[in-house]
C-alpha cells in the first residue's frame, strides 16, 4: 500500500483533528490569556483519542486498557519532567484569567504525537494480522498512554503550582 493511498484513505475527521491540533500548537507559541479550564483541552483531546483507539483499534480490550493506563502513568512522569523547566502560569490582574507563556514544546509534541499515532494506526490497517497480535496491541495502547500522559504531566506541572499559589493568596 502506497503512502498516497494511506493518506487518501484516512478519514476526514483525522485531518480535521490534525488541523485543529496544529492550530492549538501554533497558538501555544505565543503568550495567551485563557480561563484555567482551557489548560486541560489538549490533554482531554488526546485522552479521548487514546480511549477511542483502545475501544475501536485494539483486540485485547482489558489488557489494552491496562497497557494504556500504565503508559499514561509513565507519560505523566515524562511530561512533568519536560514542563518542569518551562515558564509558569501567571494571573491576569483584575480578572479570573491566566496568562500561559508561549513555548515551542507544545507544538513539537503535538506533531510527534500525531505522527506516531498515525503511523501505528496505519500499520494496523495495512497489516491486519497485527490486530490479533497481543504484543502489538500492548505496544499500541502503551504508546498511546505515554503520549497522552506527556500532555497530562505537563498540564499538571503547570496547574498544581498555580493552584497552590492561588489557594495560599486566598487564605492570607
Amino acid at each position: 500500500m502506497s503512502l498516497t493511498t494511506i493518506i487518501k484513505d484516512t478519514p476526514i475527521w483525522v485531518w480535521i483533528l490534525f488541523a485543529f491540533l496544529i492550530r492549538l500548537g501554533i497558538s501555544a507559541l505565543y503568550d495567551r490569556e485563557m480561563r484555567i479550564d482551557r489548560l486541560f483541552l489538549l490533554p482531554i483531546v488526546f485522552l479521548v483519542w487514546g480511549i477511542y483507539n483502545v475501544i475501536y483499534e485494539a483486540t485485547f480490550s482489558e489488557l489494552a486498557l491496562i497497557a494504556m493506563i500504565a503508559g499514561l502513568l509513565v507519560g505523566i512522569v515524562m511530561g512533568w519532567g519536560l514542563w518542569s523547566s518551562q515558564p509558569r502560569l501567571r494571573e491576569k490582574a483584575g480578572s479570573d484569567l491566566i496568562i500561559r507563556p508561549g513555548i515551542s514544546l507544545t507544538l513539537t509534541l503535538i506533531v510527534i504525537t500525531f505522527i506516531v499515532k498515525f503511523i501505528i494506526t496505519a500499520m494496523l490497517s495495512i497489516h491486519l494480522a497485527l490486530l490479533h497480535s497481543l504484543h502489538f496491541n500492548l505496544f499500541f495502547c502503551f504508546s498511546n498512554g505515554v503520549l497522552d500522559g506527556i500532555f497530562w504531566g505537563g498540564t499538571l506541572n503547570l496547574f498544581i503550582p498555580w493552584y497552590r499559589n492561588r489557594t495560599k493568596s486566598v487564605y492570607k
